[in-house]
């Protein structure tokens, strides 16, 4: 607020008498729905931006699960895939039954493959993961999938597919 010095004429003294108040800038419609425009576009981003790192978090644990499922193929160790595996896929699969597949695939599987292609679908029981592998050192390439499922925060294996067309992997999970 600005002050107005006057002079009191009977004693010379100075006092401050307050000037016209300053008028107050009225907000205009415009001005809110800019400000309310600005705030949903900036928490619209936020939300997309949150969604596209928990989904590349997501799929990096899903990956470590998948390698690791990669590597017991490799060493014939259906024990290790197993523990990897949900409640049901180990009802599904014995020790023995992933040993012998493992076994069947030797000639397949003997270098480690390529990781060619990856598909993250989502549905009533969570997020899924498809890793398909590639193994190419044989004349004819062998595919191997992998489904990877985020159960509550943790990410276990589903099932494997092997097969000598990768467009047949990609047909059964996607």
């Amino acid at each position: 607020m600005d002050e107005v010095v006057d002079t009191d004429k009977n004693n010379g003294a100075a006092r401050k008498l307050p000037s016209e108040p300053k008028q107050r800038r009225s907000i205009k419609s415009t001005d809110v729905l800019f400000i309310v425009g600005f705030v949903v576009i900036v928490g619209a981003l936020t939300s997309i931006l949150i969604s596209k790192l928990e989904l590349r978090f997501g799929v990096a644990h899903a990956r470590t699960v998948s390698n690791q499922v990669i590597d017991d193929i490799q060493a014939r160790n259906g024990g290790a895939a197993r523990a990897l595996g949900t409640p049901d896929f180990q009802k599904t699969y014995s020790t023995v039954e992933l040993n012998e597949y493992f076994k069947d695939v030797t000639i397949a599987t003997l270098k480690p493959p390529t990781l060619v292609d990856t598909v993250v679908a989502n549905s009533s029981i969570g997020r899924t993961v498809f890793f398909v592998y590639d193994y190419n050192d044989l004349k004819v390439p062998y595919f191997i999938r992998t489904s990877i499922l985020d159960k509550a925060g943790k990410w276990q294996l589903t099932s494997i597919s092997g097969n000598a067309s990768e467009s047949e992997l990609l047909g059964e999970g996607s």
